[in-house]
């Protein structure tokens, strides 16, 4: 398309800035790696520095995401302040282009009741760079 000069119209200036290079096998390794650490210590802020400021995260798939970095690392710190003596295991993944798909395993102790809990579940992770801009997760629980 060509403006009546005839030249290209200007790029809109909110258009999206070019994605980094593919997500590459390591980069893949080394955020669940991450995640399973921030996760089993309970560590709020790795949870969060593994997002985009502007990640939206849903932790729901019926529910509306959880949107920024500051906003998942108070859901994180909420979440994980439930659970102790945690251990999270990734059972399988596989990586295309830009995305992260794993299926995992979390088990941990209730702190209000003591009971023990089995998270099994899987999670999407699409990539910008080396932070996660969109991720989802499903998962069912039963107690052990």
């Amino acid at each position: 398309m060509t403006t009546p000069s005839g030249k290209k119209p200007a790029k809109a200036s909110g258009s999206k800035a070019k994605r980094a290079g593919r997500l590459a096998a390591g980069n893949a390794r080394r955020f669940l790696a991450q995640y399973r650490e921030a996760w089993e210590s309970r560590n709020a802020d790795l949870a969060a520095s593994l997002f985009t400021r502007d990640a939206h995260y849903w932790e729901n798939p019926f529910g509306p995401p959880i949107v920024g970095r500051e906003a998942i690392r108070s859901y994180w710190k909420a979440a994980t302040e439930k659970q102790q003596d945690i251990h999270f295991s990734v059972h399988s993944s596989l990586h295309q282009k830009y995305t992260l798909v794993a299926d995992w395993v979390c088990a941990y102790r209730s702190v209000s009741d003591g009971a023990r809990r089995e998270l099994a579940g899987m999670l999407f992770a699409d990539f910008y760079g080396d932070q996660v801009r969109t991720f989802r997760e499903c998962w069912l629980r039963r107690t052990v």
